[in-house]
């Protein structure tokens, strides 16, 4: 019998709104408190979301040069340029069968259900990249491939994170759906390879997006993806961490 977990399409919104939300979740959910959820979200504007621990300056300065806002991760990783990117996040329980246990299985279990999303938006021969040997850990999220992350005609086309807490692991990926070179350049140096729309020859909705993501997650982990809401408490803690952080 297939899980049932709960599937979010939320539109455009600030950097700061979804990084509270993905909190609130996260710690719902370890308290039983809100569902296993799979969710899909874009960021409103252009915006620069930078790892857990990673250092600030200068690349936020060069962002606020550029007339581009900052926000903080609550997971970890490089430097996201969002800017028509499409971002995903999971929340479930440490123990939940499909995601949890061990950290390399939960990470290789979601890369394969983003593969078989890339399969069916049309992109040819995605595939998981191994682990390799660490190797000093580039400013710009897109500008390296970890293991478990998702590569296709030698690019990055998706970067995650996962945090666990309190009996919840949130894990957070930005899809690199279209790309703005020039930006690119501008803020990181230089550009960071082709990017979803590219590969394709056209550039897929949100709707298109988030589809593939759903489906791809219910055939590889054997669930079933419910359309759903944000519950009242959720949307209160959120609230209440957004201002918090203000």
């Amino acid at each position: 019998m297939r899980r049932r977990w709960r599937f979010l399409v939320c539109g455009p919104g600030p950097g700061a709104w979804h990084m509270a939300l993905d909190e609130a979740l996260a710690e719902l959910c370890g308290q039983g408190a809100s569902p296993p959820t799979l969710r899909t979200f874009v960021f409103e504007g252009r915006c620069l979301s930078l790892g857990r621990l990673q250092p600030a300056s200068p690349l936020a300065q060069r962002a606020e040069a550029l007339g581009i806002g900052t926000v903080r991760r609550p997971t970890g990783g490089g430097a996201v340029l969002h800017a028509g990117d499409i971002c995903y996040a999971v929340v479930a329980p440490l123990d939940d069968p499909a995601v949890g246990g061990p950290l390399r299985r939960s990470y290789c279990q979601m890369a394969l259900a983003l593969v078989r999303a890339l399969e069916s938006l049309g992109v040819t021969s995605p595939r998981v990249c191994e682990a390799t040997a660490r190797a000093a850990r580039a400013e710009a999220c897109f500008a390296s491939s970890s293991a478990f992350e998702v590569t296709a005609g030698g690019a990055k086309l998706v970067g995650s994170a996962q945090l666990r807490r309190r009996g919840a692991l949130l894990q957070q990926g930005s899809l690199r759906t279209v790309a703005d070179h020039a930006l690119e350049v501008s803020l990181f140096g230089s550009s960071l390879g082709p990017s979803l729309a590219e590969l394709l020859g056209r550039v897929p909705s949100l709707a298109e997006v988030a589809e593939a993501l759903r489906r791809g997650f219910a055939e590889v982990l054997g669930l079933e993806l419910e359309p759903g809401s944000l519950l009242p408490h959720e949307e209160a803690l959120a609230r209440a961490r957004l201002a918090a952080a203000a």
